[in-house]
């Protein structure tokens, strides 16, 4: 059963364009896939953190509370893992085509 699906991702990238060569973005998720969670989730971290500053001044009541900081923070690192993980699927999808290679 799951080979049958393997097959058929594949076949669905190859036909959506993944066999191409990759663009710089996802030569650079791929080599260094840590870094790029290390860049997003502290990015989204920092997104939410002005957006809670906004409504702060907005005037919204009690928008600094202990829970959405640690929603927040609980959110950036999901983010984090998220794009980490993204980032070794990329690395794998190009050594599927033979796009990338250890150095």
């Amino acid at each position: 059963m799951w080979r049958l699906f393997a097959d058929w991702f594949w076949r669905m990238d190859r036909s959506l364009g993944g066999a191409a060569e990759p663009h710089r973005g996802q030569r650079f998720a791929a080599a260094h896939p840590l870094r790029l969670g290390l860049i997003m989730g502290p990015a989204f971290g920092a997104l939410i953190g002005v957006i809670l500053l906004i409504s702060a001044m907005a005037g919204v009541a009690r928008p600094l509370t202990s829970t959405t900081l640690l929603l927040s923070l609980g959110l950036s690192a999901f983010v984090g893992v998220f794009f980490a993980g993204l980032g070794y699927f990329e690395r794998r999808r190009q050594r599927h085509y033979g796009h990338h290679h250890e150095s």
